[in-house]
């Protein structure tokens, strides 16, 4: 009987000793480190972001191109934030890849286009084509980053971004389309632009946010960014001219705020925006300039935090990926 208890009680301290050490463990990777695995949340993540895990050696190394179906002025910039933000938050690089080549070229344009094409049968019995929402995971790439890899096509042909480029065709029971970068991206594009709730954004004047919303705004992008919450952002400095940028950073200076952003007009630095406190306005005159050959660049600006529901499922991403890698 005392040998029995002995061994229960051995047992016991054993899966105890293995919980406990399974608790204290740490994950550290391109995006996060030291994460610790007790009582693991999406705020503990965030938590544990590194300072380098929005650098500028992470941006999607392409600059914004016209819109090649038309459409609206914004162009495919807002396709290419989404992807831009999807990216910081998603991606592991430098890593043993876990998916084959093919496998994580298919999974990034899904998670570019954030919809994944599947077939339907029609009443004449031909399959159509159609879209259904993307559920987002974290990748594994090898590759050191997009930009490397776009840095070294020439040598490594079979890097990440040079085989997003050349995409694939997807044949579903005998109905076939092509997935690559530029036209996934102009996918999300038109996902993301055509909502009834953003037709404020393309008509009246700039004067349509008075300096209160001004003021809400950038109350709630400095939350947003001191909990390392990337928020997007489209300006507007006329019913012709709109943009959209991904804010990264909020630095208070006094006088005003700066606010550095991935810009798709200049995916290889980070660009500013500032927020007069005096004036409760913003202004962007680096991003407008190459917006406008002419005008006055330092105007104010209308500008709206767009997109945050895309946010939650980015966040079970995560929390899903750290939960499976502290159970390994």
């Amino acid at each position: 009987m005392k040998k029995w208890i002995s061994a229960v009680l051995i047992s016991i301290t054993s899966l105890h000793q293995a919980a406990m050490a399974a608790d204290a463990k740490t994950i550290t990777d391109s995006f996060v480190s030291n994460l610790s695995c007790q009582n693991l949340t999406v705020n503990s993540i965030y938590q544990a972001i590194q300072p380098t895990a929005f650098h500028t050696y992470f941006h999607i190394p392409i600059t914004n191109w016209k819109f090649h179906s038309g459409g609206p002025t914004l162009g495919v910039c807002w396709g290419l934030s989404s992807a831009q933000r999807k990216m910081f938050y998603l991606a592991r690089f430098d890593e043993k890849e876990e998916l084959s080549k093919e496998d994580l070229v298919r999974k990034t344009l899904n998670m570019f286009r954030g919809a994944e094409f599947t077939a339907q049968q029609s009443g004449n019995g031909k399959a159509r084509m159609i879209q259904t929402p993307a559920t987002l995971e974290v990748l594994k790439y090898s590759d050191r980053s997009l930009m490397a890899s776009w840095a070294l096509e020439e040598r490594n042909p079979q890097g990440l971004f040079p085989m997003l480029n050349r995409g694939y065709k997807e044949t579903i029971n005998g109905e076939s389309t092509w997935m690559t970068f530029k036209l996934d991206l102009e996918r999300s594009q038109q996902q993301h632009f055509f909502r009834g709730g953003n037709l404020k954004m393309i008509t009246g004047d700039t004067t349509d946010r008075s300096p209160v919303e001004n003021l809400l705004t950038v109350t709630q992008l400095e939350k947003n960014l001191k909990a390392k919450r990337l928020t997007m952002l489209v300006l507007r400095g006329g019913t012709t001219t709109q943009h959209v940028v991904v804010a990264k950073e909020i630095l208070d200076m006094g006088k005003y705020f700066l606010i550095m952003v991935y810009d798709s007009n200049n995916p290889l630095a980070d660009m500013p925006i500032y927020y007069q406190k005096s004036t409760q306005s913003f202004h962007a005159p680096a991003i407008m300039s190459v917006l406008e050959k002419t005008g006055d660049h330092g105007r104010s600006l209308g500008v709206f935090i767009v997109d945050e529901d895309e946010q939650v499922s980015i966040d079970a991403a995560m929390l899903k990926h750290y939960k499976a890698e502290c159970a390994k």
